[in-house]
């Protein structure tokens, strides 16, 4: 009995625990390239132990349940943060992105049986075809009513502003194709290594594995553009926008009896930072306890009492619709009537989208303000710059929440002239868990990929700015070196001149575009053109 035991659970790791191990061994390696961890670089490895599995040609059932059920763990242990709001919505939107991902390994398990006893041309077009898939996954999580574009896979280098620049002209889509193509060439060399060279005949064929240069080029074309762009990297002759940061950490805030002591910690810290006389004082994410529009006189008797103008996140209620706005309020004229309303709203946080909204009970997932309704337009403000003898403008795009994790939103305010982004963001939801780093990293794709300045402000963290080749020039920390805490600052942000802010952006999502109908053609010719090129030689 003891022997068929023994038997049998090596049978069982053979069929799957090895296969589980090898998924977990990718998995963990993605989780820990991301923030908050800091082990970016295994970005550049993280799918050889998943290649090594398919090298020897599991089913693809196998591949579909590994994929689809290590995924599901490895998205919940990214944003497992998402259960202090629904538990119910973390599942589903876990399981959700793990279906994304598994579309990829189906594809790659099919096409890299090929791989191994294919023509160096073939060869490269699988690992073309597999990095633009990654694009296009990635690009399709950004559409629909349920696209939650949350941690692509160019977020692991957030913190590595030399690999970042191509995103300036190309979009943060780069990164990722760069990544994957990466990860494939290295994938192919250790296969010359161990296999492909023992049945090559001729010399430069044993030695020579063409892939692994292939990798090493588009490394060297990656970082290019910052060695070439370090005349500019220090460049002081700048205008400087001061902005005082408020960071009140408000919990409960719609609870009746936190509404005096809130109001009480963004006065204090309002009026600190007064006294170092900012051009702008911001306050994050739906800060007021209240609309704004209906209790505006406490905020507007503070900006006339400091003399600083208040960028506010507030919500603003119009009859039956509450809006998630920010709301620019100036010292002598007060609440101005135009506001920037969240175009993009979050689904089962601040709306149940269509169809579900027939589910009887989805109401109650929804925040403690009811279902909101969204922004059609983009804003730009024209905030006060005071200098030594006169006062010039700086033109602001205004995003809410989470809407810098969607690349288009700030694309179409640098396009009207913005010349600085603000993200006014409440992550206090989520508690420390590393929502606002992950958060946070996606505003530095932003940052670069618009040539712009970003500036951020969340309630509980992460709070600063970064500067338009997407280094981190400041962020609010305590004695602990921690983003979480209540505090104020004020930063000090460097505004690039308008020459160097491109008039049309990035190509925006044109290399997306262009990476999807690359795979469909690389598709179609696997599918198709090599049968037809077989069939001509016998």
């Amino acid at each position: 009995m003891y022997h068929s035991l023994r038997l049998s659970t090596i049978a069982w790791m053979k069929e799957w625990g090895v296969p589980i191990s090898l998924c977990l061994g990718s998995f963990a390696m993605l989780w820990s390239a991301h923030p908050p961890r800091q082990t970016p670089e295994l970005a550049y490895i993280f799918l050889l132990p998943i290649l090594i599995w398919f090298y020897f040609r599991p089913t693809l059932s196998k591949v579909l349940v590994c994929s689809l059920f290590i995924g599901w763990i490895y998205q919940i242990a990214m944003v497992g943060w998402m259960r202090h709001v629904s538990l119910g919505g973390m599942c589903a939107a876990t399981f959700l992105l793990s279906c994304y991902n598994a579309i990829w390994f189906l594809f790659a398990r099919v096409w890299l049986k090929h791989f191994t006893s294919s023509n160096l041309p073939i060869r490269f077009l699988i690992i073309i075809g597999l990095s633009c898939l990654w694009v296009a996954i990635e690009w399709l999580r950004t559409l629909f009513t349920l696209g939650f574009p949350w941690c692509p896979l160019s977020v692991t280098q957030w913190e590595r502003p030399v690999l970042l620049q191509t995103a300036s002209f190309a979009g943060a889509w780069t990164i990722s194709f760069f990544l994957v193509f990466f990860n494939l060439c290295i994938g192919s060399y250790l296969h010359h290594l161990f296999i492909r060279r023992r049945l090559a005949k001729g010399f430069v064929s044993r030695s020579f594995c063409p892939e692994l240069y292939l990798g090493l080029l588009l490394l060297a074309l990656m970082v290019y553009p910052y060695f070439s762009k370090r005349e500019t990297l220090h460049n002081k002759d700048k205008k400087t926008l001061r902005v005082g940061i408020c960071q009140p950490y408000l919990l409960n805030k719609w609870e009746e009896g936190s509404v005096t002591k809130h109001k009480q910690i963004l006065r204090k810290q309002t009026e600190f930072l007064s006294i170092i006389q900012p051009d702008l004082i911001l306050w994050p994410e739906a800060s007021t306890p209240y609309p704004i529009n209906l209790d505006r006189l406490w905020v507007e008797d503070l900006a006339k009492k400091t003399g600083v103008p208040i960028l506010v996140g507030s919500v603003v209620r119009e009859e039956d619709a509450s809006y998630n706005a920010m709301v620019y309020v100036d010292p002598i004229e007060g609440m101005n009537p135009e506001w920037y309303a969240k175009q993009v709203l979050v689904p089962f946080g601040e709306y149940v989208p269509w169809p579900f909204h027939w589910v009887p009970g989805l109401e109650k997932m929804v925040g403690p303000v009811g279902n909101f309704s969204s922004g059609d337009r983009t804003l730009l403000y024209d905030l006060p710059i005071r200098e030594e003898n006169s006062i010039s403008f700086v033109r602001a795009g205004l995003m809410v929440c989470y809407e810098d994790i969607f690349p288009a939103i700030p694309r179409k305010a640098v396009r009207m002239g913005a010349e600085v982004l603000f993200v006014s963001t409440n992550d206090a939801w989520f508690k420390e868990e590393g929502c606002a780093e992950q958060h946070a990293a996606h505003s530095v794709l932003r940052a670069v990929e618009n040539n712009i300045p970003v500036i951020r402000c969340g309630n509980a963290g992460w709070s600063g700015w970064i500067d338009e080749y997407g280094f981190i020039q400041d962020v609010l920390l305590d004695q602990h070196n921690r983003v979480y805490f209540e505090g104020a600052a004020v930063i000090e942000v460097k505004l690039p001149s308008k020459e160097r802010i491109p008039k049309t952006g990035t190509l925006g999502d044109k290399f997306a575009y262009f990476c999807t109908l690359l795979f469909v053609g690389i598709s179609l010719y696997l599918q198709f053109g090599r049968k037809l090129s077989v069939s001509k030689e016998s």
